[in-house]
């Protein structure tokens, strides 16, 4: 759909694009398989290890497009690759649930990846480049977070209604999935282009450009790799709370209903982030995400209990704040241009980090068992992201993005 070139042009995009950003979010991580993804591959007779490998393609499909996602999105628009993202989902969905064989899987969890790659950065440079069309960017962190509770709504609730939908059939899940990713494809194709200023650059230009923006800008670069150690991180703890779970002797039917607790909680978290910065100050918010992301992991390493759902808790707290603030830093530090770039970047960071913490703590929980990889974990968390924060919440510090009202193309 073009822009609008009237004198309401900038309430519409802003208008339309907003409630778009929130439905396609809502429309595209509604995860009805969340409950029963391992499930499935084991009723067609796949090993774990045959599992595992499906996951790492997954990965790597995601790792290696991350960054050249962004560089396509900056180049030919926001929304065309959020749509091909969406349509890419769907279609991996449907070949997993009708694949019937490991080539056809293999290829359903690569379009999965593809997926999510092209909607990393991608989406959040829309909305911003939506904001910044209507000078209103410092609304985005509060507009971000309620995209991401929506996104983290989404995946609990259909992850809760998905285990009642596998009662009758393991396939069905997956199809729900595709549907819903369809919908979310249709609702972006109804936003607009948000105006930006375009650089007429070759892919490798604007990769170049991108990656001089992260090595010049201490900023940038801190949170990068701020967010990639915890947010990498908390990814592998996600694959060690099913095996902890049935540790402490909960009943398989509740896993449902504690993962929507957890992501309501992370929803909750997303959507009043921006107000929790601000009510702590920049520095203490910061300084006690490590803390509430490690310390819950020493206590499932320590002690197997029901106590410890609870005390997951906080793990949701950094999973559903950190996403909008990690946005915002980058949007606010980068311009228009390489933004989505940038982003990506971001998400290549946590994928890098994932993948070499799974192969670690994978190896020290089958030889020293998964209390004491959950103790590394959790020591990895606060000593790594301590480090980290350091860069990220020194004063003095002026951002560098443009502040142009309208950026219109070249």
């Amino acid at each position: 759909m073009s822009r609008p070139d009237d004198d309401n042009a900038p309430i519409l995009l802003t208008t339309r694009n907003i409630n778009g950003y929130y439905t396609f979010h809502l429309f595209n991580n509604m995860a009805f398989w969340l409950p029963i993804y391992a499930l499935f591959f084991l009723a067609r007779k796949l090993d774990f290890s045959i599992i595992l490998y499906l996951y790492a393609i997954d990965t790597v499909f995601q790792t290696l497009l991350e960054v050249p996602s962004g560089v396509i999105a900056d180049r030919i628009g926001r929304r065309p690759v959020l749509m091909l993202g969406a349509l890419a989902q769907a279609a991996g969905y449907l070949m997993i649930a009708f694949g019937g064989g490991i080539p056809l899987y293999v290829v359903g969890m690569a379009l999965h990846g593809i997926a999510m790659a092209f909607v990393s950065g991608a989406d959040s440079a829309f909305i911003y480049d939506t904001l910044a069309a209507a000078g209103r960017e410092n609304e985005f962190t509060q507009i971000e977070g309620r995209a991401y509770m929506y996104n983290l709504f989404a995946w609990g609730a259909a992850g809760l209604l998905g285990g009642f939908v596998a009662a009758q059939s393991l396939t069905a899940p997956f199809v729900l999935s595709a549907v819903t990713s369809l919908l979310a494809f249709f609702v972006m194709g109804t936003c607009i282009e948000p105006p930006r200023r375009m650089i007429r650059s070759s892919t490798r230009q604007l990769a170049a450009e991108a990656i001089g923006v992260v090595r010049r800008n201490p900023r940038v670069r801190a949170i990068i790799i701020f967010s990639s150690i915890l947010f990498g991180l908390l990814l592998v703890g996600h694959k060690f709370s099913q095996p902890y779970l049935q540790m402490t002797g909960i009943d398989l039917k509740l896993f449902g209903v504690i993962y929507f607790v957890w992501l309501m909680f992370a929803a909750v978290s997303s959507n009043y982030s921006d107000r929790i910065e601000k009510r702590l100050g920049r520095m203490v918010y910061f300084l006690m995400l490590p803390l509430l992301a490690g310390l819950p992991f020493l206590y499932w390493g320590w002690r197997q209990s029901l106590f410890g759902v609870v005390v997951a808790l906080t793990h949701q707290f950094v999973w559903g704040s950190l996403r909008p603030q990690m946005a915002g830093l980058i949007n606010a530090e980068v311009a228009a241009s390489v933004r989505a770039t940038a982003l990506s970047m971001a998400g290549l960071g946590s994928s890098l980090v994932y993948v070499l913490a799974a192969l670690l703590l994978g190896g020290v929980a089958d030889h020293q068992g998964l209390p004491a990889a959950m103790s590394y974990l959790g020591g990895a968390l606060i000593a790594a992201g301590l480090t980290a924060v350091i860069p990220l919440i020194r004063r003095g510090h002026i951002a560098a993005a443009e502040k142009t009202r309208l950026n219109l193309p070249l």
